[in-house]
């Protein structure tokens, strides 16, 4: 089994690597391990997000003309007065209250049809929907989304579609390739409608995938935070129309926990203190699928292991708390190799960053510098 993970991990990140070179637009992802290790990045080779960083500026970004050939496609079937009111919210505008509320609430939320957009996920047609309020998240308007969700608009009309768009849209201006990409321009569109009471726990186009999963998958790490803070479930093990049930995102997590950006996922996860509790069994799937990463570095003494014996001592730390299972924890911290706290260790992250900072490296480092604890 350990034999296994080790060539497994290091066959996909081979083949992820072999992705990015090709096609520099894709967020890094990998299955069932959302980040990679890649080899160390030396001073004079790193190249970083230094050029991207005074071109960084959260500005509305004028419609084109394509912008606005989509927008008649997504329209095309909805009143006029609903038309003219997206209109107006894509060109950055924020409609009248009072105009709002004339329209009623019923007519904001409603989903329009848009055929030529409609399309299959799994073997499973899905028809899509416009919605006013996916239309501010689709063109950073903020102060429309506040404005329309005050007026009444229903976040959770069209499978809470305005969840996903908001935790797969990055930050504008951010650079394609991080280790934890820029979405913080989003998540204020996110908290809005959440605390608008959104179903945390919905499913994309009623499909088994809820906007956990996805930030997940898109390496969207303060999504992951502020969806747990709502009460995301991330114990559910959603069934697939063939009867496939993947790991819930605890146990992906844990299964893939030897690659530093994943442990440190999991790290702040179990640290920020929103961690519900999952059954004894799915419990104890994660402290096995832990047990089996220490084993890989059990008795190691070189730099690399000393490097994950300390990240994974600080992970087994918090997650013995958080589960209300420290002894068991704690048992498995004993079996790490002896590190230096101050030598050995490194999180990517800053204790208060949810991405990465614009001037690191974009090929991944060998093991973070931010020292810190829980």
């Amino acid at each position: 089994m350990k034999t296994w993970k080790l060539i497994t991990i290091g066959t996909i990140i081979g083949f992820v690597l072999g992705v990015i070179v090709a096609i520099p637009f894709i967020p890094i992802q990998m299955v069932r391990t959302s980040y990679i290790e890649c080899a160390p990045a030396t001073p004079q080779t790193a190249v970083t997000n230094e050029l991207f960083a005074d071109n960084h500026k959260k500005v509305a970004k004028p419609m084109d003309e394509e912008d606005w050939k989509a927008f008649d496609i997504r329209w095309a079937h909805a009143p006029e007065n609903i038309r003219g009111l997206a209109r107006l919210i894509a060109g950055g505008g924020v409609p009248e209250a009072v105009a709002l509320e004339e329209i009623g609430a019923a007519a904001l939320s409603r989903g329009y049809p848009a055929p030529e957009l409609d399309f299959e996920r799994n073997g499973q047609a899905v028809t899509y929907l416009s919605t006013l309020l996916q239309e501010a998240v689709l063109s950073y308007n903020l102060e429309a989304t506040r404005t329309l969700l005050a007026a009444g608009a229903d976040p959770d009309v069209y499978n809470s579609e305005v969840l996903f768009l908001a935790v797969e849209q990055r930050t504008r201006g951010a650079p394609n390739i991080m280790l934890f990409p820029d979405y913080d321009e989003m998540l204020p569109f996110l908290r809005l409608y959440l605390e608008a009471g959104a179903d945390v726990n919905a499913r994309r186009y009623g499909l088994p995938k809820t906007p956990l999963d996805h930030a997940h998958i898109m390496s969207n790490l303060g999504a992951i935070l502020l969806l747990l803070e709502f009460g995301a479930d991330p114990w559910l093990r959603p069934v697939y129309l063939d009867g496939y049930r993947p790991y819930s995102i605890m146990k992906s997590l844990a299964f893939s926990s030897l690659n530093g950006a994943t442990a440190e996922i999991m790290f702040r996860i179990a640290r920020a203190k929103h961690l519900p509790q999952g059954s004894d069994t799915a419990e104890r799937e994660v402290l096995k699928e832990l047990e089996d990463v220490v084993e890989m570095i059990e008795g190691g003494t070189g730099p690399q292991a000393r490097h994950d014996a300390w990240r994974m001592d600080q992970l087994l730390y918090v997650m013995g708390y958080a589960l209300e299972r420290r002894e068991e924890f704690d048992a498995l911290r004993k079996r790490l190799p002896a590190f230096d706290y101050q030598a050995d260790g490194g999180w990517y992250l800053a204790e208060d960053e949810v991405h990465s900072r614009y001037d690191a490296p974009l090929s991944t480092p060998d093991g973070g510098s931010e020292i810190w604890g829980p």
